[in-house]
């Protein structure tokens, strides 16, 4: 065998390898700036990207415009390519009626918006003094298990008692409003840990853990703008209880996780007089729940659903529980589509508010409260290293608290060590760019999948 044969025998051998040993990738998961020790092939055997390349953003373009959703990288650059190559997906990182409109129910509700109950004033200090702010540090770990077990129980709990609604029995008021104190209490103490662990835990996407989801950020908008101990237990009451309807719309057309045709759809928009009329006979709750949770999925634009009101006539912890739901409908999958990115559901959610599709002011709200880079999400930093959200910044929307958890060639960090969370609004390093959640087939607005629907 002469010399240059056994070189071109080698190649081969080479690449064969290479690509024996690969593991599929979603080119969205793919991070820009990190370097391969092993080339990249097609299908075909067609080199993609040699050996020792930095994957650019050219690169990933190309794929997509081939039409290659997914790319087969070897098994020894997955990791350092893609955190959901990286992390499973189980990893965590802190160880841790009758469709018809009824008149005397909507009677009931007109009066209350001419009463001047639309009208919301605090009685007491606003809840924001008490926040505790903690700066650059990470969570408390034995706070964040519990938390964990916390948001499981409450979930089975809400499920029964709407599954038991359902049933024509009625709820306990108490124990329902024993869960919106309890979240109250949390959020003073670590607002950015537990809505973290609330979004990480809502993962099964259930209804319940939708509502308790919905609960804790209207609660958070609540107290960002300023409300009062009084007023944020009520909307976080409504955010646990406004969507019970779906049960009866799902008993009807299923779980509503595929592309609605239009009978399906007039059906799911009836769920809010469900909603409504199963909270009629729950003692122990404030008159204004009833009617909060009603208007929902108004709109300020007038083209929300079930009256088409319009600003003024629409509650203001509807519209501030009608961003939450906005926010959390983004980042959750559906059939038709997956979940989007937190960061692009931010970016979204500020075009609707410029349509007046939602409220400003709960918009900006939720702004302050998770930076425009979630709480709780993935990014690249200038340096390559990948880091994970775990505080806002103040007003700095841009320059988030962070958790280093790989360093810039692709290799786990130590998560105890204090030195890898990083103000970066005091650092030299930058966000690069906004990652898919590891465990989840996130996508970007620029993503075909995306029509733009909530």
């Amino acid at each position: 065998m002469t010399t240059e044969t056994k070189e071109l025998t080698d190649q081969i051998s080479e690449s064969e390898s290479d690509q024996q040993q690969t593991v599929s990738v979603r080119v969205d998961d793919i991070i820009v700036g990190r370097r391969i020790d092993h080339a990249i092939y097609d299908s075909n055997g067609v080199l993609l990207l040699a050996a020792g390349s930095v994957v650019n953003t050219r690169f990933k373009q190309l794929l997509r415009d081939r039409n290659m959703p997914e790319v087969q990288i070897n098994s020894q650059d997955a990791a350092a390519v893609s955190l959901n190559a990286a992390f499973s997906e189980n990893t965590k990182f802190d160880d841790a009626a009758s469709g018809i409109f009824s008149t005397e129910l909507t009677a009931k509700l007109d009066k209350l918006i001419e009463s001047g109950s639309m009208f919301v004033a605090n009685t007491g200090a606003s809840v924001r003094d008490s926040m505790v702010v903690h700066g650059c540090k990470g969570y408390d770990q034995e706070e964040r298990k519990k938390l964990f077990t916390q948001q499981q129980e409450y979930g089975e709990s809400l499920d029964g008692m709407m599954r038991n609604a359902l049933k024509g029995e009625t709820p306990k008021g108490s124990e329902i409003a024993g869960m919106a104190a309890s979240y109250l209490t949390q959020l003073t103490a670590d607002a950015d840990s537990v809505i973290s662990a609330a979004a990480e835990a809502g993962k099964d996407e259930s209804l319940s853990q939708h509502c308790l989801q919905m609960s804790l950020l209207g609660m958070a908008i609540c107290t960002e703008l300023d409300f009062d101990e009084t007023n944020v237990r009520n909307i976080g009451l409504c955010g646990l209880v406004h969507d019970w309807g779906m049960v009866r719309v799902q008993d009807k057309i299923g779980k509503c996780r595929r592309k609605l045709n239009s009978a399906d759809l007039l059906e799911m928009q009836k769920h809010p007089i469900y909603s409504l009329e199963m909270l009629q006979g729950v003692a122990g709750i404030p008159s204004i729940v009833p009617l909060v949770c009603f208007q929902v999925h108004e709109q300020p634009n007038g083209r929300g659903y079930p009256q088409n009101r319009t600003q003024n006539m629409i509650h203001m912890f509807a519209r501030i529980l009608n961003v939450a739901h906005c926010y959390v409908s983004l980042t959750t999958s559906r059939e038709d589509r997956p979940a989007l990115m937190p960061y692009a559901a931010m970016e979204f959610l500020l075009r609707l508010a410029n349509d007046k599709t939602i409220d400003a002011a709960p918009m900006r709200a939720l702004l302050n409260l998770l930076s425009l880079f979630p709480v709780g999400s993935f990014v690249t930093l200038t340096d390559r290293s990948a880091a994970r959200v775990i505080r806002r910044n103040g007003r700095h929307y841009t320059s988030p608290i962070v958790q280093v958890i790989q360093t810039p060639d692709g290799k786990p960090t130590d998560l105890e060590d204090p030195k890898n969370i990083i103000d970066l609004n005091q650092s030299d390093h930058q966000i690069d760019q906004a990652l898919p959640t590891p465990g989840k087939d996130e996508i970007d607005l620029s993503s075909p999948l995306f029509d733009g629907q909530i």
